[in-house]
């Protein structure tokens, strides 16, 4: 006996296998399959945050933000007022913690 007819014999079996057949009960439908999905009717947003600008006003923004310029190590920094105050402050922390910190300005303090 030759073993590729029996390969074959193989193959054909799990192809058969794997294929649907008309009559089985048990195999869901393709209405089922679509009813079971949950319906979506937009996508998923996070809610917007506050500029730092409508947090604490412009002025006080203006100085986070000339803050954020002078200490940042970044080629683009988030100093903007419309980004969170929180994101600005963070990054003036991690330019008041960057390298030699011994000439830092006074307000660097305030961040530690």
């Amino acid at each position: 006996m030759k073993p590729v007819p029996i390969l074959f014999l193989i193959a054909s079996g799990l192809v058969a296998a794997c294929s649907p057949s008309g009559g089985d009960a048990s195999a869901p439908s393709v209405a089922v399959e679509q009813s079971a999905r949950p319906e979506v009717t937009e996508p998923h947003r996070p809610p917007a945050q506050a500029t730092c600008e409508q947090e604490i006003g412009a002025e006080a923004a203006s100085v986070l933000v000339g803050q954020c310029i002078q200490m940042s190590p970044a080629t683009h920094p988030p100093c903007n007022a419309q980004n969170s105050c929180d994101m600005i402050r963070d990054e003036i922390r991690r330019g008041c913690g960057f390298g030699d910190t011994t000439n830092n300005p006074d307000f660097c303090s305030d961040y530690q």
